[in-house]
């Protein structure tokens, strides 16, 4: 049987989900990080939702396709967590989503405070975290992946209160101290270029130059 490999982000995810743990990846898409864990013998058991049925499918071929069985991975339809209940679950990865639809499904999840969450925010990082700040979730590290030519925050998150971000921590995130994060420098380096042009095309006219608004909805 062929090995599953996984992408620089995904395998950022995978590395922080603790051993043993039970684990919902919500819009899972094809189920890559679950059927990894547990090939890996790294969970129990997962819980891979998905809000349509394709994307479901795609997993179902995926957990075929790598032998693992049903006993093991539940693929289910429902919007974020509301398919999946408390008791199944002590992890919860939510990758690929806007920050706002993020905090959307935690909000209907307040169980969640009681899990590890990893959560991989593509747009409106500054209003999830300030979110997660006012709704009793407690960053605890961010860490920058570059896949490609593309960086990537993943927060992992516990229930629990937390240090103030400053706003430009909001915006640009925080590193612990003596936190090894060998990309954030060039990750912060590449948000400032980028909106320095937006800047540069607002003077000429142009609200939105390079796109970043459609970019950043789309990353």
């Amino acid at each position: 049987m062929k090995e599953l490999e996984l992408t620089p982000r995904l395998l950022a995810i995978a590395d922080q989900v603790p051993q043993g743990a039970k684990l919902a990846d919500v819009g899972t898409d094809p189920a890559y990080l679950p059927v990894y864990l547990l090939l890996n013998g790294r969970i129990q058991s997962a819980v891979a939702s998905d809000v349509n049925a394709g994307p479901l499918e795609r997993g179902r071929e995926t957990a075929r396709t790598y032998g693992v069985g049903e006993d093991k991975i539940s693929l289910r339809i429902c919007d974020g967590l509301a398919g999946v209940e408390a008791h199944e679950v002590d992890t919860v990865a939510i990758c690929g989503m806007g920050g706002e639809l993020i905090a959307r499904i935690l909000g209907a999840a307040p169980w969640t405070k009681e899990s590890l969450l990893l959560l991989q925010p593509m747009s409106s990082q500054p209003e999830l975290r300030q979110w997660l700040m006012a709704n009793g979730y407690a960053i605890q590290r961010e860490l920058v992946v570059k896949e490609g030519e593309k960086y990537y925050v993943i927060l992992t998150v516990t229930g629990g209160a937390s240090e103030p971000y400053t706003p430009a921590q909001l915006w640009a995130g925080r590193q612990q101290k003596d936190e090894g994060n060998p990309h954030r420098g060039a990750y912060l380096a590449d948000q400032i270029r980028r909106r320095e042009r937006a800047l540069a095309g607002m003077k000429q006219g142009n609200p939105d130059p390079e796109g970043l608004a459609r970019e950043e909805a789309l990353l």
